[in-house]
């Protein structure tokens, strides 16, 4: 099935190009690649992350690193083996490189996906001081309404 519009999360046949010098340690050829965000306009880009086989030449299962997202061919069918999806080699290429659409991935595997991200891309500090703001934020907002509703009980 061939579309225009893709969105984050689906997989999708693409052209990684040769990389010079060699040797490579990136996928190249037609390979399955999983959507991380597609810049329709202006820019025609896509940013995506390679997927490659669960197992090795001689059959033997791959040690994932924590950031790697596994995908196993009986919960997504179209795929042509067990898989994963390469989060420490995201990239960024020309939209026109995007071959046929494969699948999408399940809402367990999406949320799966988002919390790998966050690692594979070290933000854990980021995150931690967004969330310390925010509790910091409410709290003060929770002791201001307090103070007021204690105000106005004495007023009364």
């Amino acid at each position: 099935m061939d579309r225009l519009e893709f969105r984050q999360g689906d997989i999708i046949w693409f052209d990684f190009p040769e990389e010079d010098p060699k040797p490579q340690y990136t996928i190249k050829g037609s390979h399955p690649a999983l959507l991380l965000h597609d810049y329709t306009l202006p820019n025609q880009t896509v940013i995506l992350a390679p997927l490659t086989s669960l197992y090795d030449d001689q059959g033997n299962k791959k040690e994932l690193k924590s950031y790697h997202l596994p995908l196993y061919k009986k919960d997504y069918p179209q795929l042509k083996c067990d898989s994963y999806v390469k989060l420490d080699q995201i990239m960024t290429f020309s939209r026109n490189k995007i071959g046929s659409y494969i699948c999408s991935l399940n809402e367990i595997d999406r949320a799966a996906l988002h919390l790998k991200l966050i690692e594979s891309l070290q933000m854990h500090d980021t995150i931690k001081e967004i969330v310390v703001k925010q509790i910091e934020h409410t709290v003060q907002k929770l002791l201001e309404e307090y103070i007021e509703k204690m105000i106005k009980e004495d007023e009364k």
